[in-house]
């Protein structure tokens, strides 16, 4: 049986509004089993990976490979767009 972990999600721009943000404007907090990498929780989530360029942890840019710990803040970026 895998163990119960809690971890924060934050993200700006568009991406906040499909992260649905619970903890304040920009956090979700996000119940997951552990082991699971930032991918499987995003699709989980239902929220496309496609859409999130980085992703940091502890100020450390990290991929859809990482597999976060429990009470961890991950903060996505979207891709920038402009022209």
């Amino acid at each position: 049986m895998k163990r119960k972990m809690t971890i924060f999600l934050k993200a700006g721009g568009q991406l906040r509004a499909m992260l649905k943000p619970d903890i304040d404007h920009y956090t979700r907090k996000v119940e997951i089993d552990g082991g699971k990498t930032i991918g499987e929780i995003l699709n989980d989530i239902s929220l496309d990976p496609a859409y999130v360029a980085l992703i940091y942890v502890d100020g450390k840019m990290k991929d859809l490979s990482f597999k976060p710990s429990n009470g961890q803040t991950i903060t996505l970026q979207p891709p920038v767009s402009g022209g």
